[in-house]
C-alpha cells in the first residue's frame, strides 16, 4: 500500500505528514534528521492516533530556497502550521512526542500550545544547548560558507574531525558520526540545509519554564547513556534552567532510538 501523505501550507512553507490508528488520544510526533514520519508508526493503535510530521526536506516537506540563507525559518512560521494541522485534523488537545531535531522544533514552540498540550516525551533531543559548537557555528556567516565547501570536499571535514578527536577535543564516536552523513553526497547536502535554514529556531528555556509552571503537565526527556552527540549532562543542564529536574530518563543506548535492538526500550519507555 503507498504510503498517504496529507499537507498543510503557510507562505511558501509545506509540510507533510502520516497518520496513524484510529484511537481518541492523539498524539504529534516530529522525526529526526535523516529520518521519516514512518519512524513513529508504532505508536498508532486503536487507543491513539499519531500524527507524525515531516520536517521540512523530509518527506514531501518543503520550503524555497531563500529560506537557506536571508529569510530563515522562525518559530512563528512552525506555529502557524502547526496551528493549521490542528485545525485540519479537529484536534483540541495532544502529546508531543519528538526525536533528536524534532525535539528542536517541539521544544521552540511549546510555549504557543502548552494549554492544549497532555504531555512532552522527547528523545534525544537538538536544541538544548544555544552555546555549543553545533549552535554557535550556525550562527556565523564564515563557518557556514566552511561547511558548504564541505558539503562537496567531505574529505576534508573528515581529516579536520579526525585531527581533533586525535588531541581530545571531540569524542572519536562524532568521527563515526559524520563518516555516516558525508558517505551520501545528498544526505549530507540535506543535513547543511537544515543547519542553515533552521538556525533560528531556537527554544528559549525561560519561557518553556513559565509555560510549564503556568500549566504544569508531564515532561520527560530520553536520552542514551552511551549518545555523545545529546549528552546526559547537557540534558541536566537544560532540565535545570526549565525547572524539570526530576524529567531526565537514561537508557542504555546511544543516539539512535529507532535501531531493532532499542526500539523495544523506547516502546516501554513512553507513557501516554
Amino acid at each position: 500500500m503507498k504510503d498517504e501523505y496529507f499537507f498543510v501550507e503557510y507562505k511558501d512553507l509545506r509540510l507533510s505528514y502520516m497518520v496513524f490508528g484510529t484511537g481518541d488520544e492523539t498524539v504529534v510526533a516530529m522525526h529526526g534528521h535523516g529520518k521519516h514520519s514512518l519512524d513513529f508508526d508504532f505508536l498508532g493503535d486503536a487507543s491513539k492516533r499519531v500524527i507524525s510530521i515531516n520536517l521540512f526536506l523530509h518527506g514531501e516537506s518543503t520550503f524555497s530556497d531563500d529560506r537557506l540563507n536571508r529569510n530563515l525559518i522562525a518559530i512563528e512560521d512552525v506555529e502557524k502550521l502547526l496551528e493549521k494541522l490542528l485545525i485540519q485534523e479537529k484536534i483540541s488537545h495532544f502529546h508531543f512526542v519528538a526525536y533528536s531535531q524534532g525535539g528542536r522544533f517541539v521544544l521552540s514552540v511549546l510555549p504557543y500550545f502548552i494549554q492544549r498540550v497532555l504531555s512532552v516525551q522527547l528523545l534525544a533531543p537538538d536544541g538544548l544547548n544555544d552555546t555549543n559548537f553545533y549552535s554557535w557555528s550556525q550562527r556565523r556567516w564564515w563557518a557556514r560558507r566552511l561547511f558548504k565547501r564541505w558539503t562537496e570536499k567531505p574529505h576534508e571535514l573528515l581529516t579536520v574531525a579526525s585531527a581533533l578527536a586525535k588531541v581530545n577535543v571531540i569524542h572519536p564516536k562524532i568521527v563515526d558520526f559524520l563518516k555516516f552523513y558525508t558517505g551520501d553526497h545528498q544526505k549530507f547536502k540535506r543535513a547543511f540545509h537544515t543547519w542553515s535554514a533552521f538556525r533560528n529556531l531556537r527554544p528559549k528555556p525561560k519561557r518553556i519554564r513559565e509555560a510549564l509552571n503556568g500549566h504544569p503537565i508531564p515532561f520527560r526527556l530520553i536520552i542514551g547513556e552511551f549518545d555523545r552527540i545529546i549528552t546526559k549532562k547537557s540534558a541536566e543542564r537544560f532540565l535545570s534552567k526549565i525547572g524539570q529536574p526530576a524529567a531526565l530518563i537514561v537508557i542504555p543506548a546511544g543516539h539512535d532510538f529507532f535501531r531493532e535492538d532499542v526500539i523495544e526500550m523506547v516502546k516501554e519507555t513512553l507513557h501516554f
